[in-house]
């Protein structure tokens, strides 16, 4: 059986479903993504400003106890002219690598569109790896896209009415 690990950059997809003005079931979007595959695990991504509110740390609490998530916050500080500084794709690009070292997978999902993946798609499919790309057709970069190939690349905006809250 095929074994996936999820990799979700939430500020990326978070976006997304902020345009379509609309919240998503977590669960629901982890199954469809999972389908007949075995699940190693979901790591959910995301640079938060200190200090995090009290909405947003009840949210991770709530989504790591009533599902498998594993939530991996990166805490950012605000820099010149508020701009915020993320390390995010950073920590986000050590794990696919380093996991699929571990051998602790045979396809990575990345749930992004974020052109800055590019070289750790490309280092995945050197290992002899699977990458697949889920993203908002609109923020999918076409670098990601070509790097990925077509074949491998699925979007939420196919699957928006089902994972809807």
């Amino acid at each position: 059986m095929e074994r996936i690990v999820i990799f979700l950059d939430n500020s990326n997809i978070f976006k997304g479903f902020q345009k379509y003005d609309t919240q998503a079931n977590y669960e629901t979007l982890k199954n469809i993504i999972k389908g007949e595959r075995k699940l190693e695990a979901i790591y959910l991504y995301e640079g938060v400003v200190y200090p995090i509110s009290s909405a947003k740390a009840n949210w991770y609490k709530e989504l790591s106890n009533r599902s498998d998530y594993i939530i991996k916050a990166t805490f950012d500080k605000i820099v010149s002219k508020g701009a915020i500084e993320k390390k995010v794709d950073i920590s986000m690009a050590i794990d696919i690598i380093s996991l699929g070292y571990e051998n602790a997978y045979d396809t990575a999902v990345l749930i992004s569109g974020d052109g800055d993946f590019v070289p750790v798609v490309k280092k995945v499919l050197e290992m002899g790896k699977k990458m697949e790309v889920w993203a908002f057709k609109y923020s999918l970069a076409n670098a990601l896209i070509e790097e990925t190939g077509l074949d491998n690349i699925y979007y939420l905006d196919d699957i928006l009415d089902e994972i809807k809250l």
